[in-house]
C-alpha cells in the first residue's frame, strides 16, 4: 500500500516536468553567418607618363616612334664606319633635339649615302618632325650603329641584345688622311665569345663576310671576347658593355701587324 502511494504522488511530477519540456519548444538551430561578397577587382590604371627628362629618354621616344629606327643607337665617336646613330640634346625650353642618321653603302669606308631626320620632343613626350634630307633611304640600309645585323644588311631586330663589327689594320704601312684604300677590313670567321656578370659563357658567335655579328641577350652587363684569328697578332681587347632595352653596338679591333 505504501508502494502504491508513491507512485500515485510521482506520477504528477513527470506530467508537470513534461509539459514544461514540451512548451519550451524545439532548440532553435543557428542561423548561417553570412558570408561577405568578394570585394570587386580595382578596375586598371590609366598609364602613368613618365616626363621626358634626359636627351637619352627623348631619343628612346623618336626610336620608338618608327619601326625604321629599331635597334639604332647612341652615336660613337670613336666606332669606324657607323652607319646608324642617333644625337640627342637638350633645348632651353624643357624640350629636347633629336637626329637619327640611316646610311648605306660601303658603310666600312665611310658609307657613300645618307638619310637625317630631326625631331624635337617635348617634356610630355610629344614628337615632332622637324625635317629631314637625304636621299631616300635604300632597302639596303643597316639599322643600329654597327651597321645592320649578320650578312651585312637589314635593320636589327627589337633588342636588347649585342651587336656590332670585327675590324682588323691597318692595311697600309703609312695611313694618309681620306685614303680608302687603307680603310680597315671587315675580319670574317672570328669567335666572339659573349660571357655574363658571372664569367659564364651566354653566346659564341661567328663573323659573317662583313665582319659583323649579333645576339639578343637580357638586359645586364657583359664582357664580349674576340678570339684569336689566324694571320693577325693575337686577339682583340674584350669589350665590357651594359645591355639596356635596345641592342648595344660595337666595334673590335684586331691588329694586322702591318707598321
Amino acid at each position: 500500500m505504501t508502494r502504491l502511494r508513491a507512485h500515485a504522488l510521482l506520477l504528477p511530477i513527470l506530467v508537470l516536468v513534461a509539459g514544461a519540456c514540451s512548451s519550451a519548444g524545439p532548440t532553435p538551430v543557428p542561423s548561417p553567418v553570412p558570408t561577405a561578397s568578394p570585394a570587386p577587382s580595382p578596375s586598371p590604371s590609366s598609364p602613368t607618363v613618365v616626363p621626358v627628362t634626359t636627351p637619352d629618354q627623348a631619343a628612346e621616344v623618336v626610336i620608338a616612334s618608327d619601326a625604321r629606327f629599331t635597334g639604332i643607337g647612341k652615336k660613337d665617336p670613336n666606332l669606324i664606319g657607323a652607319c646608324c646613330f642617333y644625337e640627342a640634346s637638350a633645348n632651353g625650353d624643357d624640350s629636347f633635339a633629336v637626329k637619327i642618321e640611316i646610311g648605306w653603302g660601303d658603310c666600312p669606308a665611310g658609307c657613300t649615302s645618307r638619310h637625317h631626320w630631326r625631331y624635337s620632343v617635348a617634356a610630355d613626350g610629344t614628337v615632332v618632325l622637324q625635317g629631314e634630307d637625304g636621299p631616300p633611304v635604300s632597302s639596303d640600309a643597316g639599322g643600329g650603329s654597327a651597321g645592320g645585323g649578320s650578312g651585312g644588311g637589314g635593320v636589327l631586330p627589337g633588342g636588347p641584345g649585342i651587336a656590332g663589327q670585327a675590324l682588323a689594320g691597318p692595311t697600309c704601312p703609312v695611313v694618309r688622311p681620306g685614303a680608302s684604300n687603307c680603310n680597315d677590313r671587315p675580319v670574317a670567321g672570328a669567335t666572339i665569345l659573349i660571357r655574363d656578370a658571372n664569367g659564364t659563357v651566354v653566346a659564341q658567335m661567328t663573323t659573317d663576310a662583313d665582319g659583323r655579328f649579333q645576339v639578343k641577350v637580357p638586359p645586364g652587363a657583359y664582357r664580349i671576347e674576340p678570339q684569336p684569328v689566324e694571320g693577325l697578332m693575337g686577339g682583340a681587347d674584350p669589350i665590357d658593355v651594359t645591355v639596356g632595352g635596345a641592342f648595344k653596338q660595337v666595334q673590335i679591333s684586331y691588329d694586322t701587324g702591318i707598321r
